[in-house]
């Protein structure tokens, strides 16, 4: 897989700009995913707009580092997300720092 990311690429008169992302969770590409999330970047901030997985479970950690990363090789100066625990909905900020993050998520 390609590890360089460009967020703007032009060709002859026209520039091509990554708005939205669909994220596949799976050990191959093709292969059944157990997950999925839509990302939509605005400026330098991306924002995960949902996250679905086949057993219903919450993004782990090593996923969100994974978006992270993603993000980051992209160019992205933070990730937000909105959160719905225990009926209440939450909006989250996380800055994208150009060496390693410190993130910490809680369930």
């Amino acid at each position: 897989m390609n590890k360089s990311i460009t967020r703007i690429a032009k060709m002859d008169d026209w520039f091509f700009e990554v708005k939205m992302v669909r994220a596949i969770k799976s050990k191959n590409y093709g292969d059944s995913y157990s997950a999925i999330a839509q990302l939509t970047a605005s400026g330098e901030q991306m924002h995960i707009d949902s996250h679905l997985s086949i057993k219903d479970e919450e993004l782990s950690k090593d996923d969100f580092m994974t978006i992270y990363k993603f993000c980051q090789s992209m160019g992205m100066k933070s990730i937000t997300y909105d959160r719905v625990k225990n009926g209440f909905r939450t909006s989250k900020q996380v800055d994208i720092s150009e060496n390693q993050p410190n993130i910490r998520l809680v369930k």
